[in-house]
């Protein structure tokens, strides 16, 4: 819309110079400033100078009293206040040269990583699951609550190496642009291993005309747990984005795929019982000890909560092949119904 076009122009041009506040008077009141904020700041991952999670508006007054007459040397004072704009106020703000000397690390670190992610000529495919496995093996989940190391931006995650859920799909989104691919941040909520929903961001990526979900946050605090690559999050539609996610899909792109999963790819999405048995033996023939599968909603067989079920094939087969001492651990989300299991031996 011609409005919200107008404040993203106006907000952009502030961000580039570092304001630490700017005037938003001309811009129509039924915009939702915080909202078109939070676009910018989704579409430009490289802003950085200042606290994006303390911004506030700011409505100024202009208060005006009128002295009126009324006879006999009486008079009545009126007050009136209209209102004479709105302001965006930005906090902890980084000095300019320090902020200049930020960006110029970050540029240096992000050419590093593409430059080590890129050496062959590798499809979208590859260079997306290079991309998001270099980001799960060198950022940790962490909070950090230093002016310098700001955890919810794409200096926190890249430089030193600590983000959330924003600072993640920031890092992401830079990244996959010096790639060549359009990428936004979506935000929203995600229940994640909770019961609950809170606030939670990540992202869509446009490969070959199609949009796709990407969540490397969560799967980076997957790989945490486990230290092996997880990808439950990777290239994933609306429809499995929806089973732990929610946001306003009327303004998201709409993301229909699923060709670019890494289930799918790899001939993990199990659609059936004697799928799931041939993979197992396949791991098992092959020395492969890591299982990790996606079920379809449709798969013929009831999976029990835990995922017990599965891991009991896993062990019935590995005694089959040779393998009669070994323990299994394991795991199953019954949102985004992915199964996990390493076997070692005793």
């Amino acid at each position: 819309m011609p409005q919200e076009q107008q404040a993203y122009k106006i907000m952009f041009e502030a961000f580039s110079q570092m304001a630490s506040s700017f005037d938003c008077s001309q811009i129509n009141k039924s915009v939702n400033l915080m909202k078109v904020v939070q676009v910018v700041l989704g579409d430009n991952p490289a802003i950085i100078y200042f606290d994006k999670t303390k911004i506030r508006t700011e409505e100024s007054s202009i208060e005006e009293r009128i002295v009126i007459s009324t006879g006999r040397s009486k008079q009545q004072v009126r007050t009136t206040k209209t209102s004479s704009g709105r302001r965006i106020i930005l906090t902890g703000i980084h000095p300019k040269s320090q902020a200049e000397k930020m960006l110029v690390s970050l540029e240096r670190k992000a050419n590093q990583i593409i430059s080590s992610i890129n050496k062959t000529s590798d499809d979208d495919y590859t260079l997306l699951v290079k991309l998001y496995n270099y980001l799960q093996e060198n950022v940790k989940y962490s909070l950090v609550k230093n002016k310098a190391f700001p955890s919810h931006n794409a200096y926190g995650a890249m430089i030193n190496g600590k983000a959330v859920c924003d600072g993640f799909s920031s890092a992401f989104s830079l990244l996959a642009e010096k790639l060549g691919f359009e990428c936004m941040l979506a935000t929203g909520n995600s229940a994640y291993s909770a019961s609950s929903f809170s606030n939670h961001a990540w992202n869509i990526i446009k490969i070959k005309n199609k949009f796709y979900h990407m969540d490397v946050t969560w799967d980076a605090r997957k790989y945490e747990d486990c230290g092996v690559h997880s990808y439950a999050y990777f290239a994933v539609s609306d429809l499995d984005m929806a089973a732990d996610h929610k946001w306003d899909i009327k303004t998201a792109p709409a993301c229909n795929g699923s060709d670019f999963s890494y289930y799918k790819k790899n001939g993990l999405f199990i659609n059936d019982f004697q799928q799931l048995h041939n993979s197992i033996v396949f791991h098992l023939k092959n020395k492969i000890n890591i299982f990790q599968y996606r079920f379809s909603a449709n798969y013929d067989r009831p999976v029990n909560k835990k995922g017990k079920d599965i891991a009991d094939i896993i062990l019935i087969e590995a005694l089959k092949y040779g393998d009669r001492r070994v323990n299994i651990s394991y795991s199953w989300n019954e949102k985004t119904r992915c199964f996990f299991a390493r076997i070692t031996s005793k």
